[in-house]
């Protein structure tokens, strides 16, 4: 019984905490995002930043599922890295287009340390 009202627990309470800091950490990000760009001089509204993070973060949630399936932290680790690159390179060509090509580094900046927080997360939760 006692076995039962722990899964519970878990079910109810950590999964929904977590989604809660995922769905938190993307729209605090989209915002971020899209201030960074507009002060920047660019052109990109709400909807698309937010557009852009999910697309582009599907690599992670790749990557997620191939950590949840392994419980080696080494394991882990490499596949976050190289996840993690990728999603900031399909970053890339969008941020590109919609700041002068002298801020590109600044505007993939936040996008790029974003990712690393959900990489963390990620690597964090078993």
């Amino acid at each position: 019984m006692m076995r039962l009202l722990t899964l519970i627990h878990f079910v109810l309470f950590v999964q929904s905490e977590v989604f809660a800091v995922a769905f938190a950490l993307l729209a605090a990000g989209a915002v971020i995002l899209t201030l960074n760009v507009l002060l920047l001089g660019g052109h990109i509204i709400f909807f698309q930043s937010l557009s852009l993070l999910g697309y582009c973060l599907f690599p992670l949630d790749v990557g997620a599922l191939i950590c949840l399936l392994k419980d080696n932290v080494i394991l882990k680790v490499i596949v976050v890295c190289v996840t993690l690159a990728w999603s900031s390179w399909a970053a890339y060509p969008f941020m590109s287009s919609a700041v002068n090509p002298r801020r590109k580094a600044l505007a993939l900046y936040p996008v790029f340390l974003m990712y690393v927080s959900v990489g963390f997360l990620i690597i964090a939760i078993d």
